[in-house]
């Protein structure tokens, strides 16, 4: 009978955690990669690389909105880094195969391509953050408004919630 209660009670103790992680539904950001520089998002304990952030979102009926923009920011960003990469890494590889005067031309361009990558990268994190704030508020959207503000205290910024 001990062994019956005891075996009850360890049971209803690992049921509860798995209760408590099938409700934890939010989605977070975290930082990954050597530097701690690239962006990667959390969902029930599951990391995903920022393609797979949206197709989670394109699934989504009611986050229609942010996809273009999570498109089309991402697309800009994995053309001209492709694009830098095989322009930096040619002169090079042709250095290295005995060219001793390639094209470093190519390398130049190649690097104000990996420069031009840079905003569309940015682009893609804020509107991904936009998009998961949307989604972990419960399909509403928060804003923020700042405002001068004038008042007997003197001059000040007023944050408005909405």
């Amino acid at each position: 009978m001990k062994k019956l209660i005891l075996t009850l009670c360890i049971a209803a103790y690992l049921g509860s955690f798995t209760c408590l992680a099938q409700t934890d539904d939010a989605i977070e950001k975290v930082k990954t990669g050597l530097f701690k520089n690239q962006a990667a998002y959390k969902k029930c304990g599951i990391t995903m690389s920022s393609a797979q952030f949206m197709t989670l979102m394109k699934d989504d009926p009611n986050m229609s909105e942010f996809v273009k923009p999570l498109a089309l920011n991402s697309m800009g960003d994995a053309l001209l880094t492709a694009a830098s990469s095989v322009l930096i890494f040619w002169p090079i590889g042709e250095y290295i195969a005995g060219n001793d005067d390639p094209n470093w031309t190519l390398a130049y361009i190649g690097a104000g391509c990996a420069l031009l990558s840079i905003p569309f990268k940015k682009g893609f994190e804020k509107n991904a953050d936009k998009a998961m704030n949307y989604y972990n508020n419960g399909y509403k959207k928060v804003a923020v408004n700042f405002n001068f503000n004038i008042n007997t205290n003197g001059l000040g910024l007023a944050m408005r919630f909405r």
